[in-house]
């Protein structure tokens, strides 16, 4: 919009279309600046300069006469025809910011609602838990050395009957239980004060594969759930066994939320078992969650007397040294340890200095996609006595 006097434009047209562009909002100017102009366009001498408001009455009479169809029949020019056309789009602007101004009302309210419903669920898992796993004094000695222990590829869900083994929840909370006992037998061993339990992924069976769909009793919330309780209550046995328990997750492949190349990396349903977990022991005070800081959701990190440890689930690092390579410098350090799941055996090694060390599954060789790849093995997990110097011993534990 210009504030130049139109070619055989008169002081009237002129008024009528400046005022016309202040009032659809076009120009952003007071009648005093506007009836400046008009007298500088209009006007050579000051002395027949008129007020501001001497314009703003024009106009206005001139608008009242408008309205009231006075010009009707009168030919319109073409700057009327442009200020009707702006005023239309004015009119279309108002009206796209007032639905963006609903759809964002709307967004902001879906968000408190869930923000409410998240906090809601939360409290009531903390009051759960409180409820069903009371704190109890525990009374351990210091001594030289921590236990790290291990659980991956749960496949919790999953369940299977045939030549190869039986598995399913019930079985999954068994072995669970086993393993408690097995490691409470190395902790009385090696007077062990601290507990790391490091959840190395494939805690729940998922949706990846038709197959695994077919095998599985409980549906991707069940697991979800019924994982973080059969965990909480793994890790409240064993808090009373050390000083302190610090549990630190990655995630694993089975809980993608899709095929590998249609999600992201750090879309896994893994992550919700510790959110589930931190919820549910948040009343225990020897309990402590160091996944902060971990590097990324499947790459994770943790300090035990001082030295640098590594958590993968090995779907996106393999068990040799390429992968060790490549991880190592990648992330530009040395760790003393690497530790990973994924391929449901026990296996202990050493690379250039870094050692790896590889936890077992709970369902062993049972499930259709173990038997189709010829992945043979026995349920099993591995636990590791820590000292000041690195890993001391480990312990591949056969469940039952």
């Amino acid at each position: 919009m210009t504030f130049k006097r139109n070619e055989n434009e008169n002081e009237e047209q002129f008024i009528w279309r400046i005022g016309q562009a202040k009032e659809n909002g076009l120009i952003d100017a007071d009648w005093d600046e506007i009836g400046e102009i008009i007298n500088k366009e209009f006007r050579s001498d000051e002395s027949e300069y008129r007020t501001s408001s001497a314009y703003r009455k024009l106009f206005q009479y001139a608008k009242k006469m408008y309205e009231a169809g006075c010009f009707n029949n009168l030919d319109e020019s073409e700057y009327i025809k442009e200020l009707r056309e702006a005023k239309h789009e004015v009119r279309k602007e108002k009206q796209k910011l007032f639905d963006e101004r609903v759809a964002l009302n709307k967004s902001l309210r879906e968000s408190a609602r869930a923000e409410e419903d998240y906090a809601i669920l939360t409290k009531l898992i903390q009051q759960n838990g409180r409820t069903t796993l009371p704190e109890v004094e525990h009374w351990i000695t210091k001594s030289d050395n921590d236990l790290v222990i291990i659980l991956s590829d749960m496949h919790l869900g999953s369940t299977s009957d045939n030549y190869f083994g039986v598995y399913d929840s019930d079985i999954a909370k068994n072995r669970l239980d086993q393993y408690a006992t097995e490691i409470m037998s190395i902790q009385l061993k090696h007077e062990s004060e601290n507990a790391y339990i490091f959840l190395l992924g494939d805690m729940i069976s998922g949706n990846i594969h038709y197959g695994t769909q077919l095998e599985n009793r409980e549906n991707v919330i069940e697991q979800i759930q019924k994982c973080g309780e059969l965990i909480s209550a793994f890790v409240y046995k064993l808090s009373k066994y050390f000083n302190n328990v610090y549990v630190n997750s990655v995630s694993g492949n089975h809980s993608r939320l899709a095929r590998k190349d249609q999600v992201l990396r750090n879309e896994r349903l893994d992550d919700l078992i510790p959110w589930y977990m931190k919820a549910k022991l948040s009343h225990l005070s020897n309990v402590e969650f160091v996944d902060d800081g971990n590097i990324d959701p499947t790459i994770g990190w943790c300090d035990i007397r001082g030295k640098n440890y590594l958590l993968v689930h090995g779907d996106y690092d393999s068990y040799s040294e390429s992968g060790v390579s490549k991880l190592v410098m990648m992330l530009g350090f040395k760790p003393e340890a690497i530790f990973f799941g994924h391929l449901h055996h026990c296996s202990y090694d050493e690379i250039a200095g870094v050692k790896l060390v590889r936890s077992g599954c709970f369902s062993g060789t049972s499930d259709d996609f173990t038997i189709s790849r010829r992945i043979n093995g026995k349920p099993s997990q591995m636990v590791c006595v820590v000292g000041d110097n690195g890993i001391k011993a480990c312990y591949p534990i056969t469940l039952q």
